[in-house]
């Protein structure tokens, strides 16, 4: 009896099959180094803890035994931990798969900068950081685990972890509770938590379908996923629906997303929040916008020069708020600023709610990716000068660029400022050692040569007077101390080929663009020497996918935006299916730019600057001519 072939079905389908099973079986490899470094905790292996010093916070229905308890107290002390959130020997599968996806236990402890995770159980937390960081004591809904895990990750950055605690027994999943964590996770964007998997749920039934001889390895690599994650080796999760899970994944999976999609909870944080600023923005917007500019300049604001012509003329492609902004440029010097340049009302319009406020958790993610960018920085600094003792850095916000600093130079003093609050839970996270609210110029007479570097990132081009915060620099900056300026480089091609979808214009935020000869010239007129420029080494790889994410935002603007109309369905539905199409476009962009990136340009010249300038102190007066 001769075998009947399983039929290959159309070339496009055979690819996606075996790109599909190689992806699988490599995402399950990588999950499985995860869940094998996944610290676990032996019961009775430490000391007695002093549980007075620790609080404990608990998702609703969890009930720890006191004896898990004192493990991962003691855990934590002997680690010297201050902050443990406890996973359940027996996490079932796909959440234990989902905590995998999201934690990496070899980086979590020793990298700042990643997110707050949580298995959604229970967390342990010393006392005092608990009260610095305001967090709830007693049980909390799952949902608020999301904001609880991250805001312990903000105050405890280097001495929090992730660990499974025998005796702690998994919830029952309730598919309301899982919507609202999602919302509460994604936010925003919480319809691609149902989009993305009901995409690839269908896309494996299809396959097998369509073309079974690769759609069908497709579908066992799927199912027998949990087993090249979880059999063999020193597991500490050993899920409890394992056995009769995996043969029906497909099939459970379907169920659990429709479920999910048709559960009941509350809105996110920023539909919650755009439904309480919309009457405040609607009565603003009432008077109109002649109020946010002030009258249009006739002259260069650099060098004075009448000579200029409009460069580029934007509206708020970032936010969305309604406006259109030019930038003029200077025929005699190159400057290029805003022009009419916003008012303090409009600068204050315009600023709300995108670092702060509605736009804190988004912005707070985006400054803890900058890795690369922080490295270079500390590297220009560390090559080119002795280890710093006193450190402020200008326009700081939270302080991410703090943080990654001081775990090369963990005995200098780091501080801070900003024009918001940021500044000051800054210095309550301990990220920076004191932080100074309010504007540089006004603040440097009480700071005068006390530091001996001054560091001003993607800060200069957002201030009114530029010149005025190098003056502000040389006055608290010591003889011989460095300052540290990165800004966008008006000089990219990017800038002239993309026009108003050049990312780095950030119109209305952006003020100023000043060339690299510019600022030289400007900081060698106050007393610096320019020591070190970076130009292709402070490129940042991103200007065809930024270009792509602003052209798509007006396509599909984002819906539900206090200044925006109400969102409904047929908007939000609108905006999903034009990000998930885009999905595979924007992943060979940013590959495009990567490769771009690595390329050495004849000029050097990239979308970014840095320049490391030695203050020599005030330049002497010239001499008057005798006679």
């Amino acid at each position: 009896m001769s075998l009947i072939p399983l039929r290959p079905g159309p070339r496009w389908a055979r690819r996606l099959g075996a790109a599909t099973t190689v992806g699988l079986v490599a995402n399950g490899l990588r999950l499985r180094r995860r869940a094998t470094a996944l610290a676990r905790v032996a019961p009775g292996a430490a000391p007695a803890p002093d549980l007075g010093r620790w609080r404990v916070i608990t998702a609703t229905g969890v009930e720890l035994e006191p004896s898990a308890v004192a493990a991962a107290i003691g855990w934590a002390e002997a680690e010297g931990l201050d902050a443990v959130d406890v996973v359940p020997t027996d996490l079932p599968v796909e959440r234990a798969l989902d905590l995998f996806r999201q934690v990496d236990p070899a980086a979590y402890r020793t990298d700042p900068l990643l997110e707050g995770r949580t298995a959604g159980h229970a967390v342990v937390v010393r006392e005092d950081v608990a009260k610095r960081a305001d967090l709830p004591t007693g049980s909390i809904p799952p949902a608020e685990f999301v904001e609880l895990a991250r805001q312990v990750k903000r105050f405890a950055p280097r001495t929090s972890d992730v660990a499974v605690v025998p005796g702690v027994r998994a919830l029952a999943e309730d598919l309301d509770d899982r919507r609202a964590v999602q919302k509460e996770q994604w936010d925003r964007y919480s319809t691609l938590a149902i989009g993305i998997p009901a995409v690839q749920l269908g896309a494996l039934g299809v396959g097998a379908v369509v073309a079974p001889a690769w759609g069908v390895p497709a579908m066992a690599a799927y199912l027998l996923q949990p087993l090249l994650v979880h059999v063999g080796g020193d597991q500490a999760v050993r899920p409890r629906d394992l056995a009769r899970h995996v043969p029906r994944r497909w099939v459970d999976e379907v169920r659990r997303l429709i479920g999910t999609a048709q559960a009941t909870a509350p809105p996110g944080i920023t539909a919650r929040t755009s439904q309480e600023l919309r009457p405040h923005y609607a009565a603003e917007l009432e008077q109109g916008l002649a109020r946010f500019f002030e009258a249009r300049a006739t002259a260069c604001p650099w060098c004075g020069s009448g000579e200029l012509s409009l460069k580029i003329s934007s509206p708020d492609l970032i936010q969305q708020k309604p406006g259109t902004f030019d930038l003029d440029e200077c025929g005699a010097c190159g400057h290029i600023f805003q022009n009419p340049r916003l008012s303090i009302e409009g600068l204050d319009f315009y600023y709300r709610d995108f670092y702060d406020g509605l736009g804190a958790g988004e912005m707070e993610r985006i400054f803890a990716s900058e890795r690369e960018q922080y490295d270079g920085r500390v590297e220009m600094v560390a090559e080119h000068t002795a280890p710093p003792r006193r450190w402020l850095d200008v326009g700081t916000g939270h302080a991410h660029f703090c943080l990654v600093a001081q775990g090369r130079w963990p005995e200098a003093i780091f501080e801070g400022v900003d024009m918001s609050s940021s500044i000051e839970e800054a210095a309550d996270r301990g990220w920076v050692a004191t932080g100074h609210r309010g504007l540089f110029p006004e603040l440097a007479p009480s700071l005068a040569d006390r530091y001996d570097v001054v560091s001003m990132h993607h800060y200069l081009e957002h201030t009114r007077e530029p010149k005025e915060e190098l003056d502000a620099a040389a006055t608290v900056l010591e003889p011989g101390g460095h300052l540290m300026i990165e800004v966008p480089d008006p000089e990219c091609v990017w800038g002239r080929l993309l026009g108003n979808r050049w990312l780095p214009w950030f119109q209305p935020q952006h003020q100023h663009f000043v060339s690299l000869g510019n600022l030289e010239e400007a900081l060698e007129a106050r007393g610096f020497t320019v020591v070190a420029r970076h130009r292709t080494r402070a490129n940042q790889a991103l200007d065809l996918l930024a270009g792509m994410w602003l052209s798509l935002g007006q396509i599909a603007p984002r819906p539900g935006m206090p200044w925006l109309a109400p969102a409904t369905l047929a908007s939000r539905t609108w905006r999903t299916a034009v990000c998930v199409a885009a999905l595979p476009l924007m992943a060979g962009v940013a590959v495009l730019d990567k490769a771009m990136g690595a390329i050495p340009r004849p000029d050097g010249i990239g979308n970014t600057y840095r320049v490391l300038a030695r203050y020599d102190g005030p330049p002497s007066a010239e001499p008057t001519p005798e006679g």
